[in-house]
């Protein structure tokens, strides 16, 4: 592809998430899966529901129809749901290799990709606007994780873009 800004940003939402879970591995394990009133009900269903929106956004840029999107999101979330954190961090793992792949078979990082919903109809975006997305998705709920943290006492994680340039 040749965007490698919308490719940097998404290295940027990779090594974000790996922070995380590294972060979150050296922690209690019961703040992993722990209840709480939050925006999630867990951090463990934030990390499942960032995951299943990234394979959502994946599947939408390969063109796949949204019944056929739709099912492999359920399929890979029912997936996530039934694992523990290290073997989460396997699937986010592979996943992030997936949208390499994909990334490498794209030319044009400004390729329309055209997509239809049934409740908002049809739409269509730039490729590097749905990476930035899926960026931006991602950092929304870090931000979820570390407010979580802090309500179960313990202390979050610097994730900021800024900190990805200076690594």
């Amino acid at each position: 592809m040749d965007d490698n800004r919308a490719k940097k940003m998404y290295d940027y939402h990779v090594w974000a998430n790996q922070k995380v879970f590294q972060h979150l591995k050296q922690l209690p394990e019961r703040i992993y899966k722990e209840q709480i009133k939050s925006v999630f009900s867990s951090i463990s269903d934030v990390m499942i529901h960032l995951y299943a929106t990234d394979v959502t956004w994946l599947e939408t840029m390969k063109g796949n129809s949204y019944q056929n999107t739709v099912t492999e999101v359920n399929r890979r979330k029912q997936e996530a749901s039934e694992v523990s954190i290290d073997e989460l961090e396997g699937l986010y793992q592979a996943l992030s290799e997936e949208y390499g792949r994909f990334f490498a078979e794209q030319q044009d990082g400004e390729e329309i990709i055209i997509t239809e919903h049934p409740r908002f109809g049809r739409a269509e975006f730039v490729l590097a606007d749905l990476i930035h997305h899926v960026v931006n998705h991602g950092t929304y709920h870090r931000g979820n994780i570390s407010a979580m943290l802090h309500q179960q006492g313990e202390q979050g994680i610097p994730t900021d873009y800024i900190y990805y340039l200076f690594k």
